[in-house]
């Protein structure tokens, strides 16, 4: 049976964001650290915290929840339907103009009130994603790369739930879809893609994601279902239609500008052939597309 449970009260008037956590038997020293992050974030705006409990029976984690106090938190229990369906419990539930996802492993910067005060400076963008610090089992920053519609689409995810920030009216028109429990969030970013919602690079980390090499953090579960999903997202469009000659090159520019190497392989493709033929031979390219 579903059971929801508010911990405090929430104001609810002209909230400016809503952090929806999911959790289902996240470990509990995670899920304290995630939340206490939010507080050391210092968020500026009004906010809310959304914990969607998508049936945990980890006793500590119960125990935790039903204790948790906060002024900014509603905690909502459900039966366990799996983290897309929590996802969309939480952002249907939420009251922000804008709207955060966070996994509940991993932990919210200061930075997120820039990010704020981007979309609110910026009307005409929807969406922003920014550079992804890891934190846990390693420790580095990947820099993402300009926005483009078909390098989202159809060949890799650009975006990383819990680094992106959007408007609320998203929702409106695109929620998770709930069969998917891998790469959900490419699914719903390229959904909003098609529907014309506008992504901008915001390159300050306002998130730290979790990588954890000798169990798994939350995002890296079921990379098995890789291909077979990634078949279902590509099938919802039709290519013809969603990928213009402009979109197709600003592909291209993300791939010269992210590696350097490719412009050496463009030219030595025009100019050289003979050489460059001798370096596949010898397996120093592994084949001859320019970008791969």
């Amino acid at each position: 049976m579903e059971e929801r449970k508010d911990s405090t009260t929430v104001e609810t008037d002209s909230l400016e964001l809503s952090i929806v956590i999911p959790v289902y038997n996240t470990p509990l020293t995670y899920v304290k650290e995630c939340l206490e992050s939010i507080d050391r974030a210092q968020i500026e705006y009004s906010y809310e915290i959304i914990i969607v409990n998508d049936g945990s029976t980890d006793y500590e984690l119960m125990n935790f929840l039903k204790e948790y106090k906060n002024p900014y938190t509603i905690i909502i229990h459900e039966e366990n339907s799996g983290v897309s369906a929590s996802r969309n419990i939480g952002l249907k539930q939420a009251k922000g103009d804008f709207l955060l996802c966070l996994d509940s492993d991993d932990k919210l910067l200061p930075a997120i009130n820039d990010a704020i005060t981007y979309l609110t400076n910026n009307k005409k963008y929807d969406i922003i994603y920014c550079d992804l610090q890891f934190f846990g089992d390693t420790d580095f920053l990947y820099k993402k790369c300009e926005f483009s519609k078909f390098q989202l689409m159809y060949v890799t995810n650009m975006l990383t739930l819990s680094s992106t920030l959007f408007r609320k009216k998203l929702v409106s028109k695109v929620l998770f879809n709930e069969t998917l429990s891998y790469s959900e969030d490419r699914d719903f970013f390229s959904r909003a893609a098609s529907l014309g919602f506008q992504f901008k690079h915001f390159k300050k980390p306002f998130c730290l994601y979790r990588r954890v090499f000798n169990n798994q953090s939350l995002s890296q579960k079921n990379i098995g279902m890789k291909h077979e999903v990634e078949s279902l997202i590509k099938s919802q469009f039709n290519a013809h239609v969603e990928i213009t000659p402009e979109e197709v090159n600003k592909y291209v520019i993300n791939n010269f500008t992210a590696h350097k190497k490719h412009i050496i392989k463009l030219l030595l493709i025009i100019f050289f052939p003979s050489l460059f033929s001798y370096f596949v031979s010898r397996k120093f390219y592994k084949n001859n597309i320019v970008i791969d």
